[in-house]
């Protein structure tokens, strides 16, 4: 979470520490107030961090190799991201990467879209979500990240993506439909949103 303009800015991140501990929440508000006192990551962290972005970079040159128009949205406020991102979307770039949604309090950033022939306002083609993870299963916390950010892309599209998917540590890429997720989704999100609001 982050404050813009005296707005609280929840991530998907967010969400997912509130599903496995609501004093997670808690605590991250108080920070936002009063900074609390953080220990330094550990070596074994950084290098799950390190190798976490590797793993993406890794994926992202396999697109590049395949000679794909590719989008990449850098660094900069949450606004201008998202404008960036809007405007890639509209030039129906094969790839975005770095994709960044802002939709009232809720702020994403995923890891890329990828084009898809299906219609969307934004004429014969939409997008879906990707998103690369070191781990070598599926784990619930890396869906509900997915269906965090496909529910802001179909608001941004103006239609519902159809699919959403993992690209593992060992490069399995895993589908998974964005309907059979959605209820759930959007009754933690509302879940989520209620409390910070108490």
């Amino acid at each position: 979470m982050q404050t813009r303009d005296g707005t609280i800015l929840f991530s998907a991140t967010d969400l997912v520490g509130f599903l496995e501990c609501e004093h997670v929440t808690t605590l991250g508000l108080s920070d936002l107030v009063t900074p609390l006192q953080r220990a330094q990551d550990d070596e074994s962290a950084i290098l799950i961090q390190d190798k976490g972005f590797a793993h993406e970079a890794e994926y992202l040159a396999s697109l590049e190799a395949r000679g794909l128009r590719i989008a990449k949205i850098g660094d900069g406020s949450p606004e201008q991201l998202a404008r960036e991102t809007r405007v890639a979307m509209e030039e129906g770039h094969d790839v975005i990467f770095q994709a960044t949604f802002l939709s009232g309090v809720l702020y994403g950033r995923a890891d890329f879209l990828r084009r898809v022939e299906q219609p969307s306002k934004l004429g014969s083609f939409s997008y879906e979500v990707l998103d690369t993870k070191l781990a070598r299963s599926p784990k619930a916390k890396f869906l509900v990240q997915l269906a965090f950010y496909s529910d802001l892309l179909a608001e941004a599209q103006g239609v519902a993506p159809r699919m959403m998917h993992l690209i593992l540590g060992d490069g399995t890429e895993l589908s998974f439909r964005v309907a059979n997720y959605s209820r759930y989704f959007r009754r933690a999100r509302d879940r989520f949103l209620a409390f910070v609001a108490r």
